[in-house]
């Protein structure tokens, strides 16, 4: 996986984040985690490869929540724009 260039941040607060992703095909985001928070992936344009406890393809249009503080990774599969939010609990 090439690792793809960082978001762009369209809002952060002390209670999370919103981020914007453009990814070419083969680009994501390696296994991480965000403890304490919960994550929404909306898949814009494209399509992504979604690694959580299982594998997922997500489409354009498709939302997925998860929770931070289990593994997440991202994989294009083509040219895709993928929007994440994070929401810290309080």
């Amino acid at each position: 996986m090439e690792r793809a260039a960082p978001p762009e941040i369209l809002t952060s607060t002390p209670h999370g984040r919103t981020l914007l992703f453009t990814f070419a095909a083969g680009q994501g985001v390696p296994t991480h985690k965000h403890a304490a928070a919960r994550v929404t992936v909306a898949v814009l344009g494209g399509q992504i490869a979604v690694t959580t406890d299982h594998k997922q393809l997500l489409s354009a249009g498709e939302v997925l929540t998860h929770d931070g503080d289990h593994e997440i990774s991202l994989l294009a599969q083509v040219e895709s724009r993928v929007l994440v939010c994070l929401i810290h609990e309080q």
